[in-house]
């Protein structure tokens, strides 16, 4: 499953980065374990996949994956967050990964679900949930994120570092949670 999503990421690295010269560090943990970004730390606390939320059902061959998840400033400034900073990917495929539904426009379909668009002060920290439509057929999933910042060499904005949180849900439709790692 690493080399899965390592092959996604790097392949969606290669299509962002064209021209650029530095290289994208890519970062991985596991479901309940925080990933630190450079400007906040992520946590996948649970997942489950549902084919009706809200009375809305997905295409067919399709259901909904709720993701519960924990956001934490970790800089000195506030920070604007939004829906489409994170994303899934299921495969290796050129099309294998969506925005939340929230980036399309969706009204929230789940209690808890975060904000399109939200602040963090200073170690604020949020927990809501982000919804996808992904194909029934997978388990194998990756939170994505990645660094997105201006500097004063570029007038552009420059994509940095790309971070994923893995996980798997089960045959019950519930996030398996993974085995701790033994203390070296």
């Amino acid at each position: 499953m690493k080399k899965l999503f390592q092959t996604a990421i790097a392949a969606m690295c290669l299509m962002g980065l064209a021209g650029c010269k530095e290289e994208v560090k890519i970062t991985e943990a596991q479901a309940a374990e925080p990933l630190a970004t450079m400007f906040f730390d992520y946590t996948v606390n649970d997942a489950y996949t549902e084919t009706t939320l809200a009375d809305k059902s997905t295409y067919e061959d399709y259901c909904f994956l709720v993701v519960d998840m924990t956001v934490k400033n970790t800089t000195d400034s506030t920070i604007s967050m939004s829906d489409s900073d994170f994303w899934v990917v299921w495969g290796e495929g050129e099309y294998d990964y969506d925005a939340p539904i929230s980036a399309y426009g969706e009204d929230p379909v789940v209690n808890n679900e975060l904000e399109s668009v939200y602040e963090l002060a200073p170690e604020q920290e949020v927990r809501g949930s982000l919804v996808f439509i992904v194909p029934d057929d997978k388990t194998s999933f990756g939170l994505v994120t990645e660094d997105y910042y201006s500097t004063s060499e570029s007038a552009e904005p420059v994509t940095g570092d790309k971070f994923t949180i893995s996980f798997t849900i089960g045959s019950d439709g519930r996030l398996v949670m993974p085995e701790k790692k033994a203390e070296e």
